[in-house]
């Protein structure tokens, strides 16, 4: 009877053990994605990359505005010739009392027009691409979300511990990421693409000790080599570009073929996305910036839907 209640409480120990082990291994891969998630936000932003075709717009109506700022400009007018003939004809009181009105009339006509004007905006749908977007890098944006990013950076890490066997690459990442923190507060685009690209390089290190999914390991792994490209799009290193582009098509040819019964109902998105990194190694040898943009930006949108 001893021997059967401590083979138990054994076999109750291990169970207990392996589910907790299980637990930090689907917290730690969401906390991964998480970040994942940040960073394609942030290698989009800079070049103002966005994944909606379009943005809504607001623009201010201030005909009406100026029609009654002018109706109300001749109502004061007549109301300070009014207070003029009442003051010469009744005293000192009366035209005091009359200017108190004129200014009490004037406030409430400002607050008026002040009210039409934030009531008076039409709001539209304005169409977004990569050829049409703006030039200008929202520094500030950047720079918010990367110092947010910090608040979860702490708990990952410790997560982290627990489920990576080499503990350099957790102290290293944080290394980098500081790294990254100081090219954006620098407002330096090279530096910050760099930094990203090195940072993204861990993911697919810490994603394959929290899951034994094929199909999560070879995603990011893929997108890894493609950003890896996009990356050095400034310096125009088309070959480097292409051997990166290369790699990912040669990593995600192992999804095509080797796809179980499981992702059948994917196959569709598999399929469509090899076809897309082929259209961008073409992009390549036109070594045109803006073509590779699009097919960039079509391309990591299909493999989110992965």
């Amino acid at each position: 009877a001893l021997i059967i209640l401590l083979f138990g409480f054994f076999i109750y120990n291990v169970s207990g053990k392996n589910e907790a082990d299980e637990d930090i291994k689907n917290k730690s891969l969401a906390e991964i994605k998480f970040l994942e998630g940040k960073f394609l936000d942030l290698f989009n932003k800079l070049n103002n990359i966005s994944f909606e075709n379009y943005t809504i717009s607001s623009i201010k109506i201030k005909q009406e505005k100026s029609q009654k700022k002018s109706s109300n400009e001749g109502s004061s007018s007549e109301q300070s010739e009014s207070s003029e003939d009442s003051g010469s004809s009744g005293g000192s009181e009366k035209s005091g009392g009359s200017g108190g009105d004129s200014a009490q009339s004037g406030q409430s006509s400002e607050g008026e027009n002040e009210a039409s004007e934030e009531d008076n905006k039409k709001f539209e749908l304005e169409e977004k691409g990569v050829l049409t977007q703006d030039s200008e890098i929202d520094w500030n944006y950047i720079k918010n979300e990367v110092e947010k990013i910090y608040t979860s950076l702490y708990s990952t890490t410790l997560d982290l511990y627990q489920t990576s066997n080499n503990q350099e690459d957790i102290i290293n990442f944080n290394k980098e990421y500081d790294n990254l923190t100081k090219a954006v507060k620098d407002e330096n685009k090279e530096d910050t693409l760099m930094e990203l690209s090195i940072l993204y390089d861990y993911l697919p290190k810490f994603i394959d000790k929290c899951t034994e999914e094929d199909k999560s390991k070879i995603v990011i792994k893929t997108k890894n080599d493609i950003f890896k490209a996009y990356s050095v799009l400034d310096k125009e290193d088309w070959g480097g570009i292409s051997q990166n582009i290369n790699n990912a098509r040669q990593n995600f040819t192992k999804l095509v073929t080797n796809i179980n019964t499981k992702e059948k109902g994917n196959q569709y998105n598999i399929n469509k996305a090899y076809i897309m990194i082929n259209e961008l190694q073409n992009a390549v040898v036109l070594k045109d910036k803006e073509v590779f943009l699009i097919k960039y930006k079509n391309l990591v949108e299909e493999l989110q839907n992965i």
